[in-house]
């Protein structure tokens, strides 16, 4: 019996094309353009977390105790053998990176500012952080203990280009005063406007003879699983003691937690406006589908069919066009999705913008599997509850009366 409903409800669907036709595209074309907006936004999102995490921190990063709260020299990472022979028990640890960051200033013949120095080890750095796949001009290389690199939006600053010497001026781990001039051999663009604005590297060896210290201000560390973010964090802290301080790149930089937050409500709330208005027209689409068939149902009802039975018809038809309507609103959903993956989407226009807020001139959105939860689930609800209200008016009349209905 319920074959037979399914059946009468596919017949009445290709009964009524057009109409049909046009809620199936209604759904589908809504869609597609509300799973190509969760890509864009979640492309963005990955890109400003890969752009400042793989440029900054990496997944886990180690630092003296305080030194969060008081970036003081004084403050710096001691004893690195001791917690690298630590770290070297744990196998959740891939690789981990040295660094050595503190405040200085720069100058040009044009230009001055403050800005942070930092001396990183550039070939072990090469292939997991970002800096050498974001060279605007010059070379991923310290050819010598005076090379420096610094982001364009600070080269355009101090009006300088590569190969043109700059001053570096810092106060050492003793409180002396030193300065010491530098060759541009690289400039830099990251999408990371801390970094592009107002930062500077030197090889860390450099860095250390320049601050007259033997040790390091923070210890990066990739891990090899992300889901175990945290259970690696606290393991590190357990096993290195509380003379060190250690945190996530969430703990570091929660405004990205926080814009993956308020992105992921957004969408959620699009969806639920989207799918409220579209629950709206398929009320009424299911209402003209049941009053141009009441005669019919109450036919059905006077011979002996259920309530129920008639109900299903009505349900299977609203069921099926909800379900077609997002198979192709998924699959054109996906396939536009396959193609701004490919290509990018370019936001050139708007480029100086968007780069104030550390977002990329060209944006590629990713694609996931969990874009089709939400959507299934809104076009099931969407199906059953469009078709209370006009049930329960088709309920209330008797079979004699649907008969007798025009």
């Amino acid at each position: 019996m319920n074959s037979l409903m399914v059946i009468l409800a596919f017949r009445n669907l290709a009964r009524n094309r057009v109409r049909t036709t046009m809620v199936i595209a209604m759904i589908a074309s809504s869609l597609t353009l509300l799973m190509y907006f969760q890509g864009f936004m979640d492309g963005i999102i990955e890109q400003m977390t890969k752009d400042t995490v793989r440029s900054e921190t990496s997944d886990i990063t180690i630092y003296g105790k305080k030194y969060r709260k008081e970036k003081d020299l004084n403050n710096r990472l001691t004893h690195k053998k001791y917690v690298l022979k630590k770290l070297s028990y744990l196998d959740s640890i891939e690789e981990h990176f040295e660094r050595l960051e503190h405040d200085a200033m720069i100058a040009s013949p044009y230009y001055s500012q403050g800005i942070k120095v930092i001396g990183l080890e550039s070939e072990k750095e090469k292939d997991d952080f970002i800096l050498s796949t974001r060279i605007k001009e010059g070379d991923y290389s310290f050819p010598n203990e005076n090379a420096i690199w610094i982001g364009h939006a600070l080269a355009e600053k101090l009006g300088t280009g590569i190969q043109r010497k700059l001053v570096l001026t810092v106060q050492d781990s003793k409180g002396e005063i030193i300065g010491e001039a530098f060759r541009v051999t690289a400039i830099i663009q990251t999408n990371n406007p801390k970094i592009d604005r107002a930062s500077a590297f030197i090889s860390l060896t450099k860095a250390q003879a320049l601050f007259n210290v033997p040790d390091i201000t923070q210890l990066s560390i990739k891990i090899h699983d992300q889901k175990r973010l945290r259970e690696v964090r606290d393991t590190i802290q357990d096993e290195i003691g509380n003379h060190y301080e250690v945190f996530t790149w969430r703990q570091l930089f929660p405004s990205l937690q926080f814009m993956e937050t308020a992105t992921q409500s957004y969408i959620k709330i699009s969806y639920a406006i989207m799918f409220t208005i579209m629950m709206i027209g398929f009320v009424g689409v299911i209402m003209m589908s049941i009053m141009e068939r009441v005669r019919e149902f109450g036919i059905m009802m006077a011979i002996g069919h259920k309530f129920k039975q008639v109900s299903l018809i009505v349900f299977w038809e609203s069921l099926m066009m909800s379900f077609l309507g997002f198979l192709i609103g998924t699959t054109l959903g996906f396939g536009l999705l396959y193609i701004v993956n490919q290509t990018g989407v370019n936001l050139n226009i708007f480029g100086q913008g968007f780069e104030q807020f550390g977002i990329a001139s060209i944006i590629y959105p990713p694609m996931k599997i969990a874009y089709c939860f939400t959507p299934l689930l809104a076009v099931i609800i969407t199906s059953i509850l469009s078709i209370i209200w006009p049930l329960r008016i088709l309920y209330k009349l008797k079979p004699i009366q649907s008969i007798q209905f025009n």
